[in-house]
């Protein structure tokens, strides 16, 4: 479990003096990973527009954030690894906003992983590459709580009480609505329940096969769950809606298919008409 954070939203902080100089980490870049220390910094700005690191927050209250790599598509290594992986490994992710360029910085909370995906961006030469944009949820509610005020299972998505649920359940919770009167906290709840409960759906639906090739998942993860990952087949980027029905559960082969294969679009196309068949009522 992550320690409380040491850091007041909406206090400014010198980066070096009072970031670096305590907790260690990289100086310079967007994500800093301090040796030994419960936390992952992110720093987010302007400054990188030119280069494809466009950061945001969306319309549901996620903020979307450029992952790093200057040069060539983005890799999931580094400071991308820990980002996702965060709270396996007991790290929280910590928002900073870069004020000026003498480095100091305006803390903007305590950010949670929700997912990723691949958008066209250019790179520091302006050619065109695949960048990973995390979707992430900022100011993490208390477990347990919703917009309406019902309890709901621990928000780990490895936690397994979210895989006790019925498919019929999962669906449900993933169908979430947000009311246009609903406050920045509960749309953050919501969004951040309705994301994780998608994700099982997917998996529990899947039931262990690709559902792309259906090829049984190459390997269990230390959880003793077969390793398959969700594939929106619309990218959320232009607009595809973020339902069941919209993301296929796929082992790697595939799911790099997509992104890299020279048959890659068409491949997608034909997810979309695998979908009619996993998901006949939608």
């Amino acid at each position: 479990m992550t320690e409380q954070t040491p850091f007041v939203v909406g206090a400014t902080y010198g980066r070096r003096k009072d970031i670096h100089a305590k907790f260690g980490g990289q100086q310079q870049g967007g994500i800093s990973t301090p040796v030994g220390e419960p936390f992952v910094f992110l720093f987010t700005g302007e400054g990188g527009h030119a280069f494809g690191y466009r950061d945001e927050f969306r319309d549901d209250g996620t903020f979307w954030y450029t992952g790093e790599g200057q040069v060539g598509d983005m890799k999931m290594i580094a400071g991308n690894l820990a980002i996702r992986d965060h709270a396996a490994a007991g790290k929280s992710l910590e928002m900073f906003e870069r004020m000026d360029g003498r480095g100091t910085v305006r803390y903007m909370g305590r950010a949670t992983y929700l997912g990723h995906h691949l958008e066209e961006r250019p790179d520091r030469n302006r050619a065109p590459r695949q960048a990973i944009v995390f979707e992430l949820a900022l100011e993490k509610p208390e477990a347990g709580v919703t917009a309406g005020g019902s309890q709901l299972p621990p928000i780990s998505p490895s936690d397994r009480a979210w895989w006790n649920l019925s498919l019929e359940e999962l669906r449900r919770r993933a169908k979430q609505r947000i009311g246009r009167a609903a406050s920045a906290a509960e749309r953050r709840v919501v969004t951040y329940q309705r994301s994780q409960a998608i994700k099982v759906y997917v998996l529990k639906r899947a039931a262990g096969c690709c559902e792309g090739c259906r090829a049984n998942a190459p390997f269990l993860t230390k959880k003793g769950q077969p390793f398959l990952e969700p594939h929106h087949i619309w990218r959320r980027s232009d607009g595809g809606p973020d339902v069941p029905e919209a993301v296929i559960g796929l082992c790697p082969n595939c799911h790099r298919r997509i992104h890299y294969g020279a048959d890659g679009d068409g491949y997608n196309r034909t997810l979309a008409e695998r979908m009619r068949e996993l998901e006949p009522n939608a």
